[in-house]
């Protein structure tokens, strides 16, 4: 409990962070930004999202490449986009004053470092929803970039400027991206070499007035090595692209040149029906512990998009690598995260106001989780908080509920694992499904306001 933030920190994160991003580096944020310095001199335009963990993190270990990054990220064909600043998962919590939170902090820092205050945004992590577009507009922001694969249903193509609840919208061609983030290194894919030329007659031919292509920077080099050819491919495109005539411009100017074709409908992963049973008990569980920890640096640290993207047995790819994986590994890293998070929320008890609240209402890692099941079989699903019990119990089936109640586990789980024995003594006894809900929400509720 009496560990410092440094402790913390390496017992946390990757120890191996500085030389792993000093690898990165050498293989693709190096030769990548001086080939592209020398594409914007000769009149290419692109955009730039850089995150404040990023620009820390150059900052303290690697200050030439972020000399040489700023030299990019300040020429007069950047476009600097706006993210959030630790590129977290803060758009998906039900309550958007966290995502509104970073957008400012990262506001703030591209006009410190860059001298630049983004106007448009990229919101490919997540769909966009009208509480985000709302925060977004309110901010200053005139423009945002989702995903082609992750964002509202469309009925039509991407190629064109829409609007999303009056905000101008830049939808990412998938396909597109994914031929250069993806395929481009698979000697068996039937199109195999892709040469710059290819690709900006395939450009060419797209129908619609624009074409936003979203790219994680690591592509050239890193995720794609310089050894296929990914590099020479970078250089050659600009021109091959303006031989078609092709112009690239930033997403600012293109939903100001382009009439917007149509307003887009709801987000289809509005309410996270999309995310799996795990990425959803860890986004409630972060989301929750902003309450509870007293380290807001280190829980923001948690709220990186990746952690999320890692509990899914396969993600999106859209420009950027895709983690097909095993059920074991996703497991693991749900299982590494949420104990590296109910150990941050208990080493913040001594801060709070009421430290046997915290306690109370902090996750538990899945060893310690309360898995439902039936006499027969394993339920499928587990409870990591009382509040997600209190979640599971509104949806369990009877039989489940009534295996438990007979056993007296509720009780059981809520005295020697959560540690609440007001509560245990509480439910003792009760039967009804929805009794049991209605007392264990009001002792939830009750223990938020000690807090707050």
């Amino acid at each position: 409990m009496a560990k410092g933030l440094k402790d913390v920190k390496r017992a946390y994160f990757d120890p191996y962070l500085k030389e792993d991003l000093g690898v990165v580096i050498d293989r693709s944020f190096q030769p990548a930004t001086e080939i592209l310095i020398n594409l914007l001199e000769e009149g290419f335009a692109c955009t730039l999202s850089i995150s404040g963990t990023v620009v820390e993190l150059l900052e303290s270990w690697y200050p030439d490449m972020l000399d040489l990054l700023s030299r990019a990220a300040t020429h007069r064909n950047v476009e600097l986009l706006g993210e959030t600043y630790y590129h977290s998962v803060a758009g998906q919590f039900r309550d958007p004053g966290e995502f509104e939170t970073e957008i400012l902090m990262h506001r703030d820092l591209m006009k410190d470092y860059f001298s630049a205050v983004p106007t448009a945004f990229a919101h490919t992590d997540y769909p966009i929803t009208p509480a985000t577009a709302e925060v977004l507009q309110d901010n200053g922001i005139r423009a945002a970039i989702i995903e082609g694969d992750n964002g509202p249903a469309l009925d039509t193509d991407t190629n064109h400027v829409y609007t999303y609840n009056g905000l101008p919208i830049l939808i990412t061609h998938c396909n597109l991206a994914d031929d250069i983030a993806i395929r481009f290194p698979w000697r068996d894919w039937d199109r195999w070499p892709l040469t710059a030329d290819r690709y900006a007659e395939w450009i060419s031919v797209s129908p619609g007035e624009c074409i936003t292509l979203y790219l994680d920077y690591r592509v050239f080099g890193d995720f794609v090595g310089a050894e296929t050819g990914i590099l020479e491919f970078l250089r050659a495109l600009p021109a091959a692209l303006a031989a078609k005539g092709v112009d690239s411009i930033h997403p600012s100017d293109a939903v100001t040149r382009f009439s917007p074709h149509s307003e887009i409908g709801e987000a289809v992963n509005a309410d996270n029906q999309q995310l799996t049973i795990i990425q959803q008990s860890a986004l409630h569980a972060l989301e929750d512990a902003g309450a509870l920890v007293a380290d807001k640096q280190v829980w923001r640290r948690l709220l990186d998009t990746e952690h999320l993207r890692r509990m899914a047995m396969r993600s999106t790819s859209c420009g950027k690598q895709s983690h097909p994986t095993s059920q074991q590994t996703v497991h693991d890293h749900f299982a590494s995260f949420m104990r590296v998070l109910s150990d941050l929320e208990e080493r913040s008890t001594p801060a709070s106001r009421s430290p046997r609240a915290v306690i109370s209402l902090r996750c538990v890692p899945p060893e310690k989780a309360f898995h439902f099941s039936s006499q027969d079989r394993p339920a499928g699903y587990a409870a990591h908080s009382l509040q997600e019990f209190v979640n599971i119990l509104e949806f369990a089936s009877d039989d489940v509920i009534s295996h438990h109640l007979d056993r007296g586990d509720f009780t059981r789980w809520i005295e020697l694992v959560i540690g609440d024995t007001t509560l245990a003594k509480s439910i003792s006894g009760i039967s009804d499904r929805n009794e049991l809900r209605s007392t264990i929400q009001k002792r939830i509720d009750s223990l938020w306001k000690r807090i707050r």
